[in-house]
């Protein structure tokens, strides 16, 4: 497992409930691992976005 490091960040009221709410579910053990799968989806997101991108420039070069 990666070394954990600790950070403080500051989230808008909505964003706190919203933590809470999936920790209070017990959707996940802590806000931590909320913000952590959160982290993981935008990564995900941007690779995906990434992805399509460089596709959709390959395509636009084998137009011609």
């Amino acid at each position: 497992m990666a070394a954990k490091h600790s950070r403080h960040i500051a989230l808008t009221e909505p964003l706190i409930a919203y933590v809470e709410g999936q920790v209070a579910k017990g959707d996940y053990t802590s806000i931590s691992e909320v913000v952590r799968s959160a982290l993981r989806l935008l990564i995900e997101h941007d690779e995906a976005k990434s992805l399509r991108v460089t596709a959709s420039n390959g395509s636009a070069h084998g137009r011609a």
